[in-house]
């Protein structure tokens, strides 16, 4: 998956324990209802999705010391595009679904939805302005960011005023096909329905990963400092999916649910992850970076049913440190 996320959007087990989250009780949640049109209009090979809830997150009084966290790569590459259009994404984006198609599509690549305030008219002025190709596809006008010749490049497009969808020209018009009922939907897939449904409402961010997209992204990740003993194929192979749900504070809370084949990998799963838990960082005994080996220290881990549940609390400075590299 081309320019994977490392950071709060990337939600395989470990990354997601070195991530947030204190939950929030649904009631104090805003509505997330962009989620489920993203589910709608996501193509069915969509191996992950990550939420967010900015209007909720600009509300918090942390949020001055949130902001550089909330910020990586990939969402300031969104944000700068969006402020390229005239859109201020600090005042005029409250929700962000976003998904990447997995492992076994020939275009693997990134695409998402946007609610918010989107001024159309000023959108394609300064398209004009700057001489932008503008493209027509399913009765919509696409806009680029770049050239709009590079199949790289980011590209909008408003399906109402408060609603918008972007991605490579190719997932763009998978999204497009998928919403107009030309592609099947990510919503065919009743188990993802369910996990959606588990975790809207629950955090103002919130993440699902099938186990085969969290191999992929886990990986290199574990590969850091070039001493990987771990074959993510093995760990993450039972695995069905990864949901995490977070929120941001002066320490961090995380839970993350992992959904194993059957109550037996879950068991299996809990071992592994203990015997991780125990190598002593300080001595070069784990496989892990030093800085997740030393959080995973601090993590509750038990399994219930097939599913394993991880908690685990940690200062910002200590996710920074995973975030930035974990070694």
């Amino acid at each position: 998956m081309p320019r994977k996320l490392a950071t709060n959007f990337l939600a395989p087990i470990f990354q997601a324990i070195g991530l947030l989250s204190l939950f929030l009780p649904p009631s104090v949640c805003h509505a997330q209802g962009v989620a489920r049109d993203a589910l709608a209009c996501f193509p069915a090979d969509t191996q992950q999705v990550a939420y967010v809830n900015l209007a909720q997150l600009r509300s918090l009084a942390e949020y001055p010391q949130i902001r550089p966290y909330l910020l990586n790569r990939q969402f300031r590459d969104f944000q700068d595009f969006l402020r390229s259009l005239g859109i201020d994404p600090e005042r005029d984006v409250d929700e962000v679904m976003l998904g990447w198609r997995g492992a076994g599509t020939d275009r693997p690549g990134m695409m998402g939805r946007a609610e918010g305030r989107f001024d159309a008219e000023k959108v394609l002025r300064l398209i004009v302005r700057q001489q932008l190709p503008i493209r027509e596809y399913q009765g919509h006008e696409l806009y680029p960011f770049g050239s709009g010749e590079d199949p790289t490049d980011i590209v909008f497009v408003f399906l109402t005023p408060s609603s918008a969808a972007f991605g490579r020209l190719a997932d763009l018009k998978d999204l497009l096909d998928t919403r107009a009922g030309a592609r099947p939907a990510l919503d065919t897939n009743a188990a993802f329905v369910e996990w959606e449904a588990e975790l809207e409402g629950t955090a103002p961010q919130w993440g699902i990963s099938t186990g085969k997209a969290a191999s992929l992204a886990a990986g290199p990740w574990l590969a850091a400092g070039g001493k990987q003993t771990l074959d993510p194929s093995v760990v993450f192979g039972p695995i069905e999916a990864v949901l995490y749900r977070m929120d941001w504070g002066g320490g961090v809370t995380t839970h993350v649910s992992i959904v194993c084949q059957n109550e037996a990998s879950a068991s299996a799963l809990v071992q592994v992850l203990s015997l991780l838990r125990s190598a002593s960082p300080a001595a070069g005994a784990s496989p892990l970076p030093p800085a997740v080996a030393t959080l995973l220290e601090g993590v509750e881990v038990h399994s219930s049913g097939s599913r394993v549940e991880l908690t685990t609390t940690a200062p910002m400075a200590a996710i920074d440190q995973v975030l930035r590299g974990g070694s």
